[in-house]
């Protein structure tokens, strides 16, 4: 069952057909080139006996009508003159037209006669030795009357003891045939015939049928694979045809999936960013309730901080997708060491009422002269006020201690920010790295907080804040047991 599931499954595509195409072309050539070799064996084979046979039967048909007339001088003992030359005339015609035909090449009987054998091809000739019983003086002596005299002694005895017709082939076209020839019932001589059989039409006949054959079987072959190449052509466009509307499908759900995300990653930045701004706010209006003229300048100040960063938050809600040149530029000037120690006095040191302060310290170890970064000040606001929120919300106790570090590195272009606590540290599953390389706890809705809405977002906005600044983001946890996230950023 398994099979037809797979061949079922597969698909043939235009390169198969070509390979199949190839391989059955090849195969149909070597199977004509045996065929042919087959073919013309047994062709000459078949030719051999046919050219045999043909020649012996015509030097038999001669050499009988040769007898037969002969035969006639036993009716008439004592012939008239007209009558000899009528009788001589005939064994002419019988012989020349014998002669006459292109397959023949030399006609001559073979006669014992006394201690000698005569080779006779005139009808004259032929008629002294058996109507007059007087051998005439012109004997045939050239070189063809030589090479039947040379062959009929070679064959005389068996000849004589077998009375069968005798056949040699010369060149693989040329037969030598000997028939006895008989006088009053008794063997007399042969018949020498030399005979080359045309067959070349007939030959030609067969290739020329047998080429027709192999060029219709060709012909369906290819017409075959052209319906085949058609066929797989049509059912190819409707393939295609419905694997573009399921592209397109799907790709529709995709980008629908995409901007689903976007705007739900969207929604939750929005969330931050507004819980954020009216935290803001409220200082913003707390320090306008205790504004005085000894205040003013440091209250301004502060105020005006508080009120860029309102506006970066509205910004952030009109795309969630932002130009990466508001974010990163030449145009900025920001001072990390500067940054940090304003999130801390005014963000976290304003949270927690006194009560509460007791249970959080957060020191600064900061150096001193860092280069600055070409970021916005208040993108890097984004990155360093969740973590800092992160470790407090996950170390609910007494005596938390957060640390933050600034350190140029060697290389004199990347500025170190180290955040630890002496809490309980992060768990180990959220310390595992994914295929990407992203570490568990940077992933969005990881969180470790119970029942908590819109949890898990602080570490991930951070993260991906880091990312298109160019930034690393990293987290391990110390040998005390703390937790401790590192931030590498660069001045260029």
């Amino acid at each position: 069952m398994k099979l037809p599931v797979r061949f079922k499954d597969y698909h043939f595509e235009i390169q198969h057909v070509l390979v199949l195409f190839i391989i059955v072309v090849i195969f149909q050539t070597a199977l004509s080139f045996i065929n042919s070799q087959t073919t013309s064996s047994l062709f000459e084979k078949a030719m051999d006996y046919y050219r045999r046979d043909s020649a012996e039967r015509v030097a038999d048909l001669t050499t009988t009508a040769l007898e037969l007339q002969l035969d006639q001088r036993w009716t008439n003992r004592n012939p008239t003159e007209e009558e000899q030359a009528a009788a001589i005339l005939a064994i002419d015609k019988l012989l020349s037209q014998q002669t006459l035909q292109r397959n023949i090449d030399e006609v001559f009987l073979l006669i014992d006669w006394a201690d000698s054998t005569l080779v006779l091809r005139e009808g004259a000739e032929i008629y002294q030795v058996f109507i007059t019983n007087q051998p005439g003086s012109h004997v045939e002596s050239g070189e063809g009357a030589r090479e039947a005299l040379d062959y009929y002694l070679s064959k005389r005895r068996d000849l004589r003891t077998t009375e069968q017709i005798f056949s040699s082939m010369q060149q693989d076209e040329t037969f030598h045939v000997l028939v006895p020839f008989y006088d009053g019932g008794e063997i007399a001589g042969a018949a020498y015939m030399k005979i080359t059989p045309d067959i070349a039409g007939f030959v030609g006949l067969l290739e020329s049928a047998y080429n027709q054959s192999g060029v219709l079987f060709t012909a369906l072959i290819l017409i075959g694979f052209l319906a085949m190449f058609f066929i797989y052509s049509y059912t190819a466009r409707e393939r295609e045809l419905v694997q573009q509307q399921l592209f397109d499908q799907r790709s529709q759900q995709l980008r629908e999936q995409v901007e689903y995300q976007k705007e739900s990653l969207f929604t939750k930045r929005i969330y931050h960013a507004h819980h954020k701004a009216e935290k803001v706010m409220g200082y913003i209006k707390e320090d306008l309730r205790g504004l005085a003229a000894e205040n003013l300048e440091k209250t301004r100040s502060r105020v005006t901080q508080y009120a860029n960063f309102v506006s970066r938050v509205i910004y952030d809600m009109k795309s969630y997708d932002p130009p990466l040149h508001v974010i990163r530029n030449t145009l900025f000037q920001t001072r990390v060491n500067k940054v940090i120690e304003f999130i801390v006095q005014n963000i976290f040191q304003r949270v927690y009422r006194p009560s509460e302060q007791k249970r959080v310290e957060i020191k600064l170890d900061l150096q001193e002269d860092l280069p600055i970064v070409h970021v916005n000040e208040y993108v890097l606001w984004e990155i360093i006020e969740p973590l800092i929120q992160n470790a407090i919300d996950h170390n609910m106790r007494e005596g938390l201690i957060i640390t933050l570090r600034t350190r140029l590195e060697p290389d004199g272009e990347t500025i170190r920010i180290e955040i630890e606590d002496n809490g309980s540290g992060i768990p180990p599953d959220l310390l595992e790295c994914n295929e990407n390389g992203i570490r568990a706890l940077f992933l969005e809705t990881i969180s470790t907080k119970e029942r908590a809405e819109n949890s898990g977002y602080g570490c991930y906005l951070a993260h991906e804040i880091s990312r298109r600044c160019g930034w690393k983001l990293d987290a391990e946890n110390t040998t005390q047991g703390g937790a401790l996230i590192t931030i590498l950023t660069k001045t260029g």
